[in-house]
């Protein structure tokens, strides 16, 4: 009897503790999200141009309002850009729906010439948005049946050093997972490898 109240005694702190450290479907909620979107990043990506391409965790102030930038692209006097292939060899279809882009340039530089970020989808060019100091853009991009994403940075000038553009956002949003009718099916899929 003894020990069953000093059980009792400490489980109960416990019990008490333990939600409000976890909110119950806070951390659900979190992890749904992370499963449908991941960063652009971690696909295999590389730089080309004469300008540069670099990952960097920066705060940046565009438009006087905060943006934490994942990476830019500094065009220079002409242009850079980073590709990145999105669809894994061992997938006959690619998993993504849709790349959100949020970039801008900073308002450090406000008489820096104005840079075009285009995009380009399995090497075609599929859309175009012109930036200048202070200014951001967002684009949502449809990467259905996609295997290589680019994006490129020009200069709008020959003679003018273009400053960095950031990039705030390079989610890259999943399909929507198909609906489960069944217990097997749903064990095949809990099971099936996730090589991305």
């Amino acid at each position: 009897m003894q020990k069953n109240k000093l059980i009792s005694s400490v489980l109960l702190p416990i019990t008490v503790i333990l939600p409000t450290l976890f909110p119950l479907g806070e951390a659900t909620a979190q992890n749904q999200e992370n499963i449908r979107s991941i960063s652009l990043l971690r696909a295999k990506c590389v730089k080309s141009g004469i300008g540069s391409a670099r990952r960097q965790d920066l705060n940046v102030s565009i438009g006087k309002a905060v943006y934490s930038s994942k990476f830019y692209l500094g065009p220079g006097y002409r242009s850079a850009a980073l590709t990145c292939k999105i669809k894994p060899n061992n997938r006959p279809q690619n998993v993504f729906q849709t790349l959100n882009l949020g970039f801008g340039m900073r308002d450090n530089n406000p008489n820096s010439p104005s840079v075009q970020v285009q995009v380009y989808l399995d090497g075609q060019p599929h859309e175009s948005v012109m930036v200048g100091p202070t200014q951001v853009a967002n684009l949502a991009v449809d990467v259905n049946n996609v295997s290589n994403v680019a994006i490129e940075a020009t200069c709008s000038s020959s003679t003018q050093y273009c400053s960095r553009v950031y990039f705030y956002d390079a989610d890259l949003q999943r399909r929507n997972p198909p609906t489960v009718n069944s217990n097997s099916t749903q064990e095949q899929i809990l099971q099936a490898p996730n090589n991305n």
